[in-house]
């Protein structure tokens, strides 16, 4: 039996994370896709991204999570931490993660994965072609801002949290605030012997703050501040000065790694998300990453979850008949999972930013008296319910209970 991705024209929207990995998945199982980037050209830019267990044995199905882990640092510990220091949760990733599965978290810099997805890559990608619209996702055109016209036959958005392709599927939908900035920065420094494989976390009173090694000499660092501290102090002095004034009394390594940050280097962002979908697809067209679920960053999961689409769309392209039944295979898989986790980050961000005193401290005892075990389960489970794509077939009745 001949499938579609065997035999149709395939566009990519978005030659990001997503969008790459879905490419090299496809590729993987014997398609051809074009990807379509915005950008004029790659640059090696951005700050960094935690890539957890299960976005790596996601990748470790492409044959590419050696190269990611060799590309970033991997890490052996992971601790949520009080402004005072205090250990709140310890996550022991050598012992747990890496055990079990092999992989434990990598921290890379955003440039450097993107990097070794197009090294990867075995088609070209197209630059400086910006969607402006999809126009009849049962018999799809894409119009680009240049003017350029394509037909295929089917379109993949994965043009991010602000989908120009979404237009298409869901033309009512509008991204959701969150009450803070994130401040991001990837900074060259020399970090105490003891943080050089650690990634860590510090709950704050009303801001969130940490980061983890990215390689030997630098540091992905971040930061959120609440929207109306963001905006009555930072802008009437240098950034970096207001951070350090701010975390300096936090615990190490966050003081090291701001006492080298460079106002030039800090990128700010408003947080927002995407709401839950009816449907991730209509017709010939789906959405896949950010465009589909972009999601705050408080778990840690939004290139993760990107990935996992990628792997899941991949193999019900290349194991269906005509694109509807592909799609409904691939939101069967994918989408339950994705919206849970949209909705943990969102829970998550709201309890690490809270800005009430009471409540900062009743998060913080609340965080130290949950047991272990209980943390090491929710971690399991996270993993164990990774989508793989080992049986990801089209007809239900045949997919693993």
């Amino acid at each position: 039996m001949e499938h579609i991705g065997e035999t149709s024209e395939i566009a990519i929207i978005g030659g990001g994370i997503c969008g790459l990995t879905t490419a090299i998945a496809l590729e993987r199982r014997g398609a051809s896709p074009t990807v379509y980037e915005a950008a004029s050209e790659y640059r090696p830019v951005g700050a960094g991204i935690l890539l957890q267990t299960n976005a790596l044995l996601a990748l470790d199905r492409l044959g590419i999570a050696d190269r990611v882990r060799s590309a970033g640092m991997a890490l052996d510990d992971a601790r949520i931490l009080s402004p005072s220091g205090r250990v709140l949760q310890r996550f022991d990733l050598e012992g747990v993660e890496r055990a079990r599965y092999d992989y434990g978290y990598v921290a890379i810099q955003r440039g450097d994965l993107q990097q070794v997805l197009l090294d990867e890559l075995g088609g070209a990608v197209r630059t400086g072609k910006a969607c402006a619209a999809v126009e009849d996702p049962e018999s799809p055109t894409v119009r680009f801002e240049d003017g350029m016209r394509i037909s295929p036959d089917i379109v993949i958005g994965a043009d991010g949290i602000d989908s120009n392709v979404r237009g298409a599927i869901a033309p009512e939908a509008e991204t959701r605030s969150f009450d803070a900035a994130v401040h991001r920065s990837v900074v060259p420094c020399e970090l105490p012997e003891r943080c050089r494989s650690t990634g860590v976390e510090v709950w704050g009173h009303g801001t969130y703050t940490g980061g983890a090694p990215v390689g030997s000499d630098r540091f992905y660092w971040f930061a959120t501040v609440p929207n109306r501290l963001e905006s009555a102090t930072t802008y009437h002095r240098p950034r970096a000065e207001w951070v350090r004034e701010h975390y300096r009394g936090f615990p190490e390594p966050i003081p090291t790694v701001i006492e080298s940050l460079d106002s030039d280097d800090i990128i700010t962002t408003g947080l927002a998300d995407v709401p839950p979908l009816d449907r991730w697809s209509r017709g010939s067209v789906a959405l896949a990453g950010d465009a589909a679920h972009g999601m705050l960053p408080f778990a840690g999961q939004g290139a993760a979850q990107a990935i996992e689409d990628a792997v899941a769309l991949a193999a019900a392209l290349t194991t269906s008949e005509d694109p509807p039944t592909a799609f409904d295979a691939y939101e069967r898989e994918r989408k339950r999972r994705a919206d849970q986790i949209r909705t943990e980050s969102r829970w998550l961000g709201a309890l690490g930013t809270a800005q009430s005193s009471l409540a900062c401290r009743a998060r913080n005892a609340g965080a130290t008296l949950l047991p272990g075990g209980v943390v090491r389960r929710f971690r399991q489970r996270r993993i164990l319910g990774a989508s793989l794509a080992e049986e990801i077939t089209a007809d239900p009745e045949k997919r693993p209970g």
